[in-house]
Order: structure tokens, then sequence, then C-alpha cells
């Protein structure tokens, strides 16, 4: 297993494309919002800013730990999901290394966004908030990359993309990523409390504040994490 999860973690870093693909995006969001659209009063600008950019690492990252199902899915249109079926590396063991890899892979993503938000929006914290919000951030996408392996081994080529795309873009707006909760209706509020992007993004919301994440936080991003492994496991050994 140690060998593979070595392999696993030279590819995720081995992608400049999708690196770029996903940092990139959520910064030029960010920037958009904080810098070119005058959307927010200017006594609030600051707090907009930094709320922002943890809801664009966030975002970011989202998409890097989701996205490691096209890469499944790509693996087992050529056989290598077959070829890993004979060797001793057990289920659990691929889907710990996929979920590591996947969860390292976003870290650039995590980093350049925040980098953006102290470099060009203006965010000034505390020294020791910085690496908190990368641990956090970087913790709440675990459940992301169980997902991604499950949607790989469910669907395969274009229709893995096509359907991690729209459960993407689903869970970062019901997450309130793209706008605040409190702006959505009161039924979306309810469901948003529940929802794993929601969660994630205020392990780092808080931390803006110097609060600890809640116990429903930590809970429901554990119970969504567990719920998508086990998915992911299963899917894996059908798909053998």
């Amino acid at each position: 297993m140690s060998s593979y999860l070595r392999l696993e973690l030279r590819r995720a870093f081995r992608n400049p494309a999708g690196l770029i693909l996903l940092t990139g995006f959520p910064v030029a969001l960010y920037l958009l919002w904080t810098r070119v659209l005058n959307v927010v009063p200017q006594n609030q600008q600051g707090d907009f800013a930094a709320f922002s950019m943890v809801s664009m690492a966030t975002y970011g990252s989202l998409g890097g730990a989701l996205f490691i199902g096209g890469a499944i899915a790509l693996e087992r249109g050529k056989g290598w999901a077959r070829q890993l079926a004979v060797t001793p590396l057990p289920a659990s063991g691929y889907v710990v290394a996929k979920l590591v890899s996947g969860a390292a892979g976003v870290l650039p993503s995590i980093v350049v966004v925040l980098a953006a938000g102290a470099l060009l929006g203006g965010v000034r914290l505390p020294l020791g908030t910085w690496p908190v919000l990368v641990a956090l951030i970087w913790v709440g996408v675990v459940p992301f990359a169980a997902l991604g392996i499950a949607f790989g081994y469910t669907l395969r080529g274009q229709a893995a993309n096509l359907a991690m795309m729209a459960v993407y873009f689903a869970l970062s707006v019901l997450g309130g990523l793209w706008l605040p909760v409190q702006a959505m209706p009161e039924a979306m509020r309810v469901l948003a409390e529940y929802s794993p992007a929601y969660q994630a993004g205020s392990l780092g919301w808080r931390a803006l504040e110097g609060q600890w994440p809640t116990g429903t936080a930590v809970g429901v991003l554990a119970a969504w994490t567990l719920l998508f492994a086990v998915l992911a496991v299963w899917r894996y050994r059908r798909a053998l």
C-alpha cells in the first residue's frame, strides 16, 4: 500500500493543467467579486474579502478532491483497475491511497487562493490564522475525495465528468460558497446546514473569527466521509 500511495502522490502533483484550472478559476472569481464588482458596502469590504477568500479556497479544493473520480474513470477504461485487482492491495487500501492523494493534490489550490487574498485582496489576519486556515480547509474536503472515488467507480468516461460537474456546482451553491447562506430561502438554509460543502466552509469561516469548529460541523463531515468511503469501497468491489 505504501508503494501505491507514493505512486498516487506523484501523479497528483504531475498534472499541471488540472492544478492551473482548479487554482486559477477560484482566484479569478475571488478577484472578480472583491476587486472588480462593487457589490459590498465600503465599511464591509474587509470582512467580505476574507469571507470570500475562504469560500473560494474551499470551492477550488472541493473540486480538486471531487474530480479525482474523472481520473479513476479513465483508469477503468484503460484496464488499470483490473490490474490492481490481481495484486495484494485490498479495496480499503486502494480507497485510502486515493483519498490521501486526492486530498494532498488540493493543497496548492488552497495556498494560492489564500495568497491572493493576502497579496491582492487586502486580507489581514493574525499570522497564526493562516496555517490554521490551510489545515481546516484541507480537512474539510476529505469527504469529497471519497465521493469522487465513488463516482469514478459508478460511471464511465464523459458521464462521470458531467455528473461530477453537476454535483460540484450544486454542492457549491447549496453550501454557501458562491453566495452566503443567509441570502438563501429558508428551506435551502436548513438543507445547507447538513451539506458537506457548507460545513467544510464553516471551518474556515469560524477560524476567521478566532473560533473553533462546531461539534455539528465535525459530526456532519465525519458522517459524510464515512458514508462516501463505504460507498467508494462498495463500488470499487462491484466494478472489478
